[in-house]
């Protein structure tokens, strides 16, 4: 289920530039603020009550004592511990779940059949989301699927200029904003091929040039906690999706003789 922080994330792009200061703040002092009167809250960020009331209804809550409540049930008491693998856990948790929470499995099975039904799959990222890029390149071509992948732009546009309508384009941006990767989109779009994305956020340039969007938590507030990993919740997507499409037969059947053909080459 949606908490009330991971709707502020899923909607973050669509908020206001005063909206999104409120959203900041909430995001960084969540627990200090259970308790907390809009009055307070208002002088704290320097917006009016009126500009918070609104930012609520935005986010999904009725006013701000509705809200209250939802961050209530949102907000997990941090474990304090200074121990490394105590603190990463706990981070990979709330993200993991913040994902399974912001995409249904649905959508995952919809991606799914359209990649195995396409004639050529193209994955497109820039810097460390084309990293994740590649990770999926080789995962579904060892299942034997005609995949490859772009981490420029110039790459990104002559593979858009020749896709067809029987091709599936994986956009993958954590913001959804990124300029080379929504320019790509919009020329695959106009050749009529299906776009899937995995990105961050709603209503941003790449959700709304695509067929279907696979949301993912993003990692904005963990990073004053010490945490770099940008992909993870991208890449426990690819997982799912390499699940499922290895959950065909005729693609376990390829990928098990890709690893036998490897086995084999490290024999010579």
């Amino acid at each position: 289920m949606r908490t009330i922080l991971d709707q502020i994330q899923w909607k973050y792009q669509a908020l206001s530039k005063t909206e999104k200061r409120i959203a900041d703040y909430i995001i960084k002092h969540n627990e200090d603020l259970l308790n907390i009167h809009i009055k307070e809250l208002a002088k704290k960020i320097a917006v009016s009550d009126a500009t918070i009331t609104r930012f609520c209804k935005k986010i999904g809550a009725a006013n701000f004592v509705e809200f209250k409540i939802l961050l209530r049930d949102a907000v997990k008491q941090t474990d304090t511990t200074d121990h490394a693998i105590h603190h990463v856990n706990q981070m990979y948790k709330s993200i993991i779940s913040s994902t399974n929470a912001l995409t249904e499995m649905k959508a995952y099975q919809t991606a799914c059949q359209w990649i195995l039904a396409a004639d050529k799959i193209y994955v497109y990222g820039l810097r460390s989301s084309g990293l994740s890029a590649e990770e999926l390149k080789y995962r579904l071509s060892r299942m034997g699927l005609h995949i490859t992948s772009h981490r420029d732009s110039h790459s990104m546009v002559i593979a858009s200029s020749m896709l067809t309508k029987q091709d599936v384009v994986i956009a993958i941006s954590n913001s959804g904003q990124t300029k080379e990767i929504v320019e790509a989109i919009e020329l695959a779009k106009r050749k009529q091929a299906t776009i899937i994305s995995i990105t961050n956020y709603l209503e941003t340039p790449l959700a709304d040039n695509s067929d279907l969007t696979l949301y993912t938590s993003g990692i904005g507030h963990y990073i004053a906690d010490g945490f770099f990993n940008s992909q993870l919740s991208i890449l426990y997507s690819l997982d799912i999706l390499s699940k499922l499409i290895s959950a065909n037969q005729p693609q376990m059947e390829a990928y098990q003789e890709t690893l036998h053909a490897l086995d084999e080459y490290k024999k010579i």
